[in-house]
């Protein structure tokens, strides 16, 4: 029998998720062409936790969190500067 526990992340958790992603190959020249989307689905789908691909607001929550640190992400030298 399949469960049907569903718990949604914390914004710790998203956190983590976020920042793993910005850190990721798919935030990388090779993948410019790609919407943010199709991106953040892929290191969903690579690295987890897979499941938020199938829990709208979770999903939501995280790109707002990349979002939001795509500015200290630059600052901190994470993400290369769009200057070159």
């Amino acid at each position: 029998m399949t469960s049907t526990f569903h718990r949604t992340m914390n914004h710790e958790e998203l956190e983590i998720v976020a920042w793993g992603f910005l850190r990721s190959e798919f935030t990388s020249e090779i993948y410019c062409d790609w919407p943010i989307d199709r991106r953040v689905d892929a290191y969903l789908l690579h690295y987890g936790p897979a499941q938020l691909l199938n829990d709208g607001s979770a999903y939501n929550a995280l790109l707002d969190r990349i979002m939001a640190n795509i500015g200290p992400a630059l600052r901190k030298g994470v993400l290369p500067s769009p200057e070159g």
